[in-house]
Order: structure tokens, then C-alpha cells, then sequence
């Protein structure tokens, strides 16, 4: 919902539509509500609003007096106007009461419903308002003019947008106490493994080897990778299987903390000049948390592992 702006007459406008507005840049139509449920026309006030909805794929203005909260007592219908004749009398707009008219499908409403000629006002009898606005609001006329082009030139320039910061979606995941998290784009697959197959002559990095799906993969402590020291007994028994459509391989983790996302810029960048692999696997730390570089580990020359061996 905005204020009302000065709005521009459009020659060949719509039932109800009274011209448009500039929308930061964007040219939009608006409606006269007043006029589309059978009100006295009149030109605008700096008191009115625009409230702004969707329309389909279309944006539109919904030129309205005021606006209020609708309290859900407020909601009741009136037994007198629950009949469907009477409902299906105006489409797009459910009747609650005499005083009461919900817009249930506003795309229906000003296709279709603008255009059967009844109008809300006529189905209860309503009078027009004897006064189109107050007096004072008449005599102040050409100061609302002012008003609503001020207002207009402001609401026409560009939204300033404001850069949010990157996110990324992880996966988090336990492995002897410490938390890591991976990046989703390189995941294919997190599985449970009861069986992990050594291998002799392998890096110590490379915990062995299981089947997933008929592939034979290697797996892969990151615990070892990094020479991070032993913080108790591991339970890795879950997998997390990479891939970049070349190299495949599994991280193992004793947990699944969950899937999520963190902003790239609360990413703090740490060193550890005593180990070289550091800074090629982990792209930061989140409070205490490891953020895993996963294009470093897919590229990484030493995750190919002669498999003609197993």
C-alpha cells in the first residue's frame, strides 16, 4: 500500500480505470474502486491510498478512500446474504454483509465482474454519498495537486536496490565433534554405509572404499585430510557422495546436522600456516564451523585414486 500519487489520464482507459501511475519505472494501471462497486466518482485526495496487488502476471493499482484492519469477528457473514444468487452476482467478490464486499479473486473481479454492469451498491440500495469530498478538501484543491505530483515524481524514480549479501546452500555434518558444512551444488546423494573396505597403498585420507549403486567409490576422512588431531571415537557411518560429472567420491560424517543456508559474507577467513591444506579445502569458519571448499576438492589431483586396484 502506497499513497495516492498524481495519476495520468489514460484516453481509452478500461470501466474503472482511471489512468496510470510510474511504479519505479514501471507504468501501471489503476482502478477506481469507488467507481467499479458503484460510487460517485471524484478526483484524488493525498488522504487516499494505492494499494498495489498482482493481477495475473500484471500489476495493477486498486485506488481506495482508507484502508482498516479486518478483525477476524468482522468475518462473520449475515445469514440474509449467503444465497448463491446473490454471491454469484458480482464474480471475483464474496458478499459478507451490507457494508461488507470481499475482493476473493481481484483478476476475476476486474475481468469479468467490473463488467456485468450491477454494482454493489445498487444490489442493497445504497445511496451515493450526497458529498463527493468535504469542503475543506475542495478548497485545498490545487495544494493536493501539488501534493500528488510531488508524490508521483518521487514514486517514478528507479528503486534504489540494495545488494544482499550471497548465500549458498549447505549441508551440515558432524565428524568427531567438529562441524562442517559443504556447498550443495557438487552433492548427489547422502547414505548410510555399514561397510567400508580398506585399501593398502592408499593415502591415509582415504578411509577405503564402498559400492553405491553399482559404483565403486572412494571415501574420504576430511579429518585425515586436514591433520586435524582425534577428538574421541568417530562413527562414520554416513556418506555424503560428490560429484562434478568427472570425479566422484564420498565424505564420510558421523552426522547429518541438517541442510540450510549461510551468507557468504559472515564466512571469516582463517589460516593455518603449519598446514599447507588449509587453505586449499576450507573456505573459512562460521563461529567454529568449517566451510569445505568443494570445486577444491573436486579438482584436487590426489582424490584420483587408480580404482583398477580394488
Amino acid at each position: 500500500m502506497i499513497r495516492m500519487v498524481q495519476i495520468t489520464p489514460e484516453p481509452e482507459a478500461k470501466k474503472g480505470e482511471t489512468g496510470t501511475i510510474s511504479l519505479y519505472g514501471e507504468i501501471v494501471p489503476v482502478y477506481s474502486m469507488r467507481e467499479l462497486i458503484g460510487f460517485e466518482g471524484r478526483p484524488p485526495l493525498p488522504s487516499d491510498n494505492l494499494i498495489i496487488v498482482k493481477k495475473g502476471l500484471e500489476i495493477v493499482a486498486l485506488w481506495v478512500d482508507d484502508t482498516y484492519i479486518v478483525q477476524p469477528g468482522d468475518l462473520a457473514s449475515d445469514e440474509r446474504h449467503t444465497s448463491e444468487h446473490l454471491q454469484a452476482m458480482i464474480p471475483g467478490t464474496r458478499i459478507i454483509r451490507s457494508d461488507l464486499l470481499i475482493f476473493s479473486d481481484i483478476a476475476e473481479f476486474l475481468e469479468h465482474g467490473a463488467c456485468t454492469g450491477t454494482r454493489f451498491v445498487d444490489i442493497f440500495h445504497k445511496e451515493s454519498e450526497e458529498e463527493i469530498f468535504p469542503e475543506d478538501e475542495v478548497r485545498d484543491y490545487p495544494w493536493n495537486e501539488h501534493i500528488l505530483k510531488e508524490r508521483a515524481n518521487q514514486l517514478a524514480s528507479p528503486k534504489k536496490l540494495t545488494e544482499k549479501p550471497p548465500v549458498i546452500e549447505v549441508i551440515r555434518f558432524n565428524l568427531m565433534y567438529q562441524e562442517y558444512a559443504l556447498e550443495m551444488e557438487h552433492i548427489r546423494e547422502v547414505i548410510q554405509t555399514a561397510e567400508i573396505t580398506p585399501v593398502p597403498g592408499t593415502p591415509d585420507f582415504i578411509a577405503g572404499i564402498c559400492i553405491v549403486r553399482g559404483e565403486v567409490i572412494s571415501l574420504v576422512d576430511i579429518r585425515a585430510l586436514l591433520s586435524l588431531p582425534e577428538k574421541g571415537l568417530p562413527d562414520m557411518n554416513r556418506v555424503i557422495v560428490l560429484t562434478d560429472g568427472n570425479l566422484t567420491f564420498g565424505i564420510l560424517a558421523d552426522q547429518i546436522s541438517g541442510i540450510g543456508f549461510i551468507r557468504t559474507d559472515e564466512i571469516v577467513n582463517t589460516k593455518q600456516p603449519e598446514n599447507p591444506d588449509w587453505q586449499h579445502i576450507i573456505s573459512g569458519t562460521i563461529d567454529s564451523m568449517y566451510v569445505l571448499n568443494s570445486h577444491s576438492l573436486l579438482t584436487d589431483p590426489r582424490m584420483v585414486i587408480d580404482d583398477t586396484e580394488y
